[in-house]
């Protein structure tokens, strides 16, 4: 124990349990290959939290996320909040710092620094995200560009896709949510959270498991039976899309629908509920009229209506599958330079369903043809 850590201090009591256990998970998280993790002590962790002052305080959920200078450094520190009682905390601290490890290579994960063990669950350090938490307004109080919204949703993609695919066993996260998700200095999106992440055995392609906090990021068809497969993440990953389209409107509007007409979604209900959600979106999230950002924005809302599932009758995606698709309609800007006057029904898809135009009074941006 003594040589894998940096720094330990032996005065802690919580320390060779913690130190133990994160070990443990290391070794079965990364198949025995994994590199040393940098410790820090609590005295660090309290100096650079003001002994966790409120002022420091950036983001609550079920963890809270200080702010702080360790060595001169901008760092975020992460710190668990403990159990409820009755509803016991299905959140793995150790496994959070062990996918970590493995995902700080990854531009599009908040990349672990380091931990301390001292404490009684251990604390997490991290780099630090200027602009914090995911936010769908700027600095400056105005809504975040249709742009920077669609490439957040690129880069979680991307790094969703990599912890499923880069992998001996495939990763599942079951923690992608709005709240999960930082932003740097520059903007640039960063996972932050795998506490509840979960390995599908060699061979298979789910995994048993009912330990997972319900809410409206879990796909509905885990619930009572905690089968776990890639399409855990595909779901709560539309979830995200939808909050990038409509915020927390376009949440109250999913479990609205869920709770009306159910889970698995009749068709029958396509274009009511199509409808329906085009006026949660603000047309003031891009400067100016584009009938291409009209062409991406539907194409992102069918993109995140297959992920959560809505379409009975189509493939079922991967993340790999979704991350290019997101790609795709990207794209589609830089072929609008060439395609200024084509109709939109030659531009490229996919599930282009109405003609697009803009509306001059901010909610609403499809009208049907």
């Amino acid at each position: 124990m003594k040589g894998f850590f940096k720094s330990e201090s032996e005065e802690s009591k919580h320390s060779d349990k913690n130190g133990s256990l994160l070990v443990e998970e290391l070794i079965a998280s990364s198949n025995g290959k994994y590199n040393p993790i940098r410790m820090f002590s609590s005295d660090q962790i309290i100096k650079a939290t003001n002994n966790f002052d409120a002022d420091h305080i950036v983001a609550r959920d079920r963890f809270t996320w200080y702010k702080g200078t360790i060595e001169e450094r901008k760092v975020l520190i992460k710190k668990w909040e403990g159990d409820n009682v009755f509803f016991p905390s299905p959140d793995n601290v150790y496994r959070d710092i062990a996918v970590l490890s493995m995902m700080s290579s990854h531009k599009n994960v908040l990349k672990l620094v380091g931990c301390c063990v001292e404490f009684y669950k251990p604390v997490v350090v991290c780099e630090y995200a200027e602009k914090g938490p995911l936010k769908l307004e700027d600095k400056d109080g105005g809504p975040l560009p249709w742009t920077a919204r669609l490439t957040i949703a690129k880069e979680i993609a991307n790094a969703v896709a990599y912890l499923h695919s880069a992998f001996p066993k495939v990763i599942i996260n079951r923690d992608i949510s709005p709240q999960n998700i930082f932003l740097d200095e520059y903007g640039t999106a960063k996972l932050s959270s795998f506490c509840l992440s979960i390995s599908i055995p060699k061979g298979k392609s789910s995994v048993i498991d009912d330990k997972v906090v319900h809410g409206i990021s879990t796909d509905p068809e885990y619930n009572g039976t905690g089968l776990v497969s890639e399409k855990f993440d595909v779901y709560s990953f539309g979830v995200t899309m939808l909050f990038l389209l409509g915020g927390e409107f376009g949440l109250v509007w999913l479990s609205a629908i869920i709770g009306q007409i159910g889970f698995p979604f009749p068709l029958v209900y396509a274009e009511e509920v199509t409808d329906q959600f085009m006026y949660l979106i603000d047309s003031s999230m891009w400067n100016g009229e584009s009938e291409v950002s009209c062409v991406q924005v539907e194409a992102f809302f069918q993109l995140a209506m297959r992920c959560i599932r809505f379409w009975p009758g189509h493939d079922m995606l991967t993340m790999i599958d979704v991350a290019k698709e997101i790609k795709g309609i990207e794209d589609l800007s830089k072929t609008s330079i060439h395609s200024q006057h084509q109709p939109v029904s030659e531009l490229p898809k996919p599930l282009i369903k109405y003609t697009k135009t803009v509306s001059r009074k901010g909610k609403g941006i499809l009208n049907e043809n």
